[in-house]
């Protein structure tokens, strides 16, 4: 039975999740914020983040997902109770698809309880059990969500398999009729994905009759456990049914794999697999779904305009021949009268046979219509006997006006009909572009403040205390350099240097870094200036007697100054792939790397409002090519590239020409 796609996690991936998430325990909360959609993204200390969708999924992530906004009463219901709070356990709930995470808060105990399940709900409760928070307040028959309420898990318990026992299987099996698959998948609660891979492993048809099952009770209790065993091991891996994502699943697939010829990507982590499938893979679902729609759109429309186009020839077609028709008879008025005059005559004295023949030009009668047709120079034109050729000339002159309106309606027709086509094309690139900004991938220094150098140099910088730590613990050595802005209160900056010395241009444009984001930008200086060192310099071990704060460090030697490095930041909308990224630095620099670029100096404009204006800034002044791309960009995106409050002084369009990506030295550094 192939499978179906997956809209929300199953009790094997609740388990393996909360065995990864197992890993964030001693954690703070840093903040919480909700998601378009419904779901809520905790952010812990270190740059961790776990997501959570009711009625879908809970699991580490490494996206930033989504337009936060103003939050809704329960994100700030979620941060009175649980920002700065340590997270102590996390657990699925029995064997359901429930999540619960417990945290400590200045004492106090908190537990938020995700519900992956259908209809589920996500719920702060007190150590008491008391709900305080819900993503949805609502009476069921069977359990009630209201604040104050004890919260109540859904109904129906599922046994994991390894408390299942082989002979509640066999009396599934002897007391049931209908396709193996169908019956345990129902008798169990369990996912067809599992059920269907453990029948697959002892070599039986998931479609065959449940009762053959039965000589194999114990093998399939035996692969049962095994899938489950596979799943609390951390890994996941994405099924692609052709190009297009099916499902995500916890377990090795290999039998799913051999029946159905699925295609396998395979992730190191259960949450990275769920980041590919929910993010990604939902997002390309939706985009081969809205495709889809497209295409059938585009071919009414196409055929709409075919049809037009055909009509409006035909009509054409017809005002050629009036026109033929009236210059004709213009022409040839005196003859058509001596037609029109013979033809009253003979049909009053002897009848419509014989007007043909008998009256010159006539070559044919139409006694219904009451007409006769002339030939005139070998073209056919049909004339009333009951009125003059001259009232001919005003009848087709009107037939002629009724043509003209007509081809204008079937011009402007086609015209709205060609736009309509050109929108849709437009709106599903657009939709396109939109859907590829929300889900990409940040590479691992996006996480800091970040520039590469115009010779290829990537230089990061902490954005606090706690980054900073972690800057020179897990990316500084001896062939790397330290920089530092020559005032309390800045990023430390590591270079990849890799044992060269950059050039002094590119040292600027890294020292501008720990320059521009310092305290020094916030006291709305104009320059301050910058030191460097190598990394052997550096150590966190203090003189004898004294302290080192976290994010500080010692620094031995002499110390190269760069002077007068000025607080001037340019901001840019690269390109890459046709995804847009934020890049900053020296206005030269990002110039050359941007489709559009602001310039900055320490100012007035709060940072928040002023990324948002940065944002039609951007978009305004890139080119139509890159415009579309440039408009998918995120105010999260632009908001901790802006040093502090500014003032902009220039917005311009930039070359596009040089990828903002490192272009060496990197030597496939990884994030730790």
């Amino acid at each position: 039975m192939p499978l179906k796609r997956k809209r929300s996690m199953t009790s094997f991936d609740v388990a393996s999740v909360v065995q990864e998430m197992g890993g964030l325990t001693g954690s703070r909360v840093s903040n919480i914020y909700g998601l378009p959609g419904g779901g809520f993204l905790f952010k812990l200390q270190g740059g961790r983040r776990i997501i959570a969708v009711p009625g879908e999924r809970v699991h580490i992530t490494s996206y930033d997902i989504g337009e936060k906004g103003f939050p809704p009463p329960l994100v700030m219901g979620l941060r009175k109770h649980l920002r700065g709070a340590r997270l102590r356990k996390v657990e699925q709930l029995g064997f359901d698809r429930i999540a619960v995470m417990d945290f400590e808060n200045s004492g106090s105990m908190f537990r938020v309880v995700v519900e992956v399940l259908p209809r589920g709900v996500l719920a702060l409760l007190s150590h008491e059990g008391a709900v305080l928070q819900a993503s949805e307040f609502r009476e069921m028959r069977d359990r009630v969500i209201r604040r104050g309420a004890v919260y109540e898990p859904p109904p129906g318990r599922l046994k994991s398999p390894l408390e299942l026992s082989e002979d509640e299987i066999r009396g599934i099996v002897e007391g049931s009729e209908g396709e193996a698959v169908r019956v345990l998948v129902r008798s169990l609660g369990y996912p067809g994905e599992v059920v269907e891979e453990a029948l697959l492993r002892i070599g039986l048809d998931p479609l065959a009759s449940v009762k053959e099952v039965a000589g194999s009770t114990a093998q399939l209790l035996d692969q049962l456990r095994r899938i489950y065993e596979e799943a609390l091991t951390g890994r996941g891996s994405v099924l692609y049914s052709g190009e297009a994502p099916l499902t995500v699943v916890t377990f090795e697939p290999r039998g799913l794999v051999e029946r159905y010829g699925y295609t396998v990507r395979r992730f190191s982590s259960a949450s990275e697999a769920f980041d590919a499938y929910f993010v990604a893979g939902l997002r390309q679902i939706e985009e081969y779904e809205h495709a889809s729609r497209v295409s059938a759109e585009k071919e009414r429309l196409l055929h709409s305009i075919e049809r037009a186009k055909k009509n409006l020839e035909e009509l054409k077609e017809k005002l050629a021949r009036i026109d033929r028709y009236i210059e004709l008879v213009g022409e040839n008025i005196g003859a058509l009268y001596e037609a029109y005059e013979c033809a009253r005559r003979v049909k009053e004295r002897s009848g419509w046979e014989y007007i043909a023949g008998n009256c010159p030009g006539v070559v044919d009668v139409q006694p219904r219509e009451g007409k006769i047709v002339v030939s005139i120079g070998g073209t056919m034109v049909p004339m009333s006997i009951r009125l003059p050729p001259d009232r001919l000339l005003v009848e087709l002159s009107r037939k002629r006006g009724e043509l003209e309106a007509k081809i204008s309606r079937g011009r402007k027709a086609l015209e709205e009909l060609e736009a309509k086509l050109r929108g849709l094309e437009e709106s599903a690139r657009r939709l396109t572009l939109r859907g590829r900004a929300l889900v990409r991938k940040k590479e691992w220094y996006e996480k800091y403040h970040w520039l590469v150098t115009s010779d290829g140099f990537l230089a990061i910088g902490g954005r606090d205390a706690s980054q900073n730590e972690s800057v020179v613990k897990r990316y500084l050595n001896d062939k790397r350099i330290f920089m530092h802005a020559d005032v309390h209160g800045a990023p430390i900056v590591v270079v990849f240097a890799e044992g060269a010395t950059p050039p002094e241009r590119d040292m600027r444009e890294a020292a501008l870094l720990t320059a521009a984001y310092s305290k020094a930008w916030k006291m709305g200086l104009s320059s301050v200036d910058v030191y460097w060192v190598w990394g052997s310099q550096v150590s966190k071990s203090p003189p004898a007697g004294e302290y080192l704060a976290k994010g500080a460090f010692m620094v031995y030697g002499r110390r190269n100054y760069i002077r007068g490095v000025e607080l001037r930041i340019a901001i840019g909308a690269g390109i890459e792939e046709e995804y847009p990224v934020v890049i900053v630095g020296p206005e030269d620099l990002v110039r050359r790397r941007s489709a559009s670029y602001v310039v900055l100096v320490p100012g007035d404009e709060d940072p928040s409002r002023l990324a948002k204006r940065l944002r039609r800034l951007l978009a305004s002044k890139a080119g139509t090519e890159h415009r579309p791309i440039i408009e998918s960009l995120r105010v999260e995106d632009i908001l901790p590239r802006i040093p502090g409050k500014s003032r902009v002084i220039h917005v311009g369009r930039g070359d596009a020409a040089e990828p903002p990506r490192p272009l060496k030295r990197l030597h496939g550094e990884k994030a730790g």
